[in-house]
């Protein structure tokens, strides 16, 4: 899965766009889980300056990221990495890292949470305001909480089997998720 900025440019055409890249990040599924066939999921991913994801670790799958242009600090594991352009670094499962990853549920979550946004539910740097919220975004995307942190993983997991026990995921889904248009539904 070696493709040029060229090859990229092109997979990006007729591709919605979700977020704002200065606050939430400009993010364009280029392939989904569905699309590849269950192999992978290929996200290309424009973030202004200061633009950060929280460390967290995922349990299911390897991330990939390669930098088409800029710079770019982080965390893969115990150590800080810096990428330049053309720079690549896998991070398998259980690493604890600063960036985000992909799969069926981070996709829904990655359209829906800007959307989310427009209406208040998130902070800039899209974390949800609302615990039920944060926590079907963790669970769904495999998104774990490392460190000292941790012991809140089972609570988080609870509280998001409460959340669609409640129908709150159907009803954010219904409402924020627009996976071919991008766009908002009137509140």
């Amino acid at each position: 899965m070696d493709w040029t900025a060229d090859q990229v440019d092109e997979m990006r055409v007729g591709r919605p766009t979700y977020g704002e890249r200065e606050q939430s990040g400009a993010l364009t599924w280029l392939r989904t889980v569905q699309e590849a066939g269950g192999e992978y999921s290929l996200l290309y991913a424009e973030v202004g300056s200061g633009y950060q994801v929280f460390p967290h670790y995922h349990t299911l799958y390897t991330e990939t990221f390669k930098l088409l242009e800029g710079g770019v600090e982080g965390r893969a594991g115990n150590q800080r990495i810096s990428l330049g352009v053309g720079d690549e670094v896998a991070i398998p499962p259980r690493m604890v890292h600063g960036w985000s990853g992909g799969n069926a549920g981070f996709e829904k979550w990655v359209i829906m949470l800007p959307n989310m946004a427009v209406y208040g539910l998130t902070i800039p740097d899209l974390r949800s305001i609302n615990f039920v919220h944060a926590a079907l975004v963790l669970v769904e995307s495999d998104t774990n909480l490392p460190g000292s942190a941790r012991v809140l993983n089972p609570v988080v997991k609870a509280v998001a089997w409460l959340g669609c026990k409640a129908g709150v995921d159907r009803r954010l889904e219904e409402k924020y998720f627009h996976r071919t248009t991008g766009e908002v539904a009137a509140g």
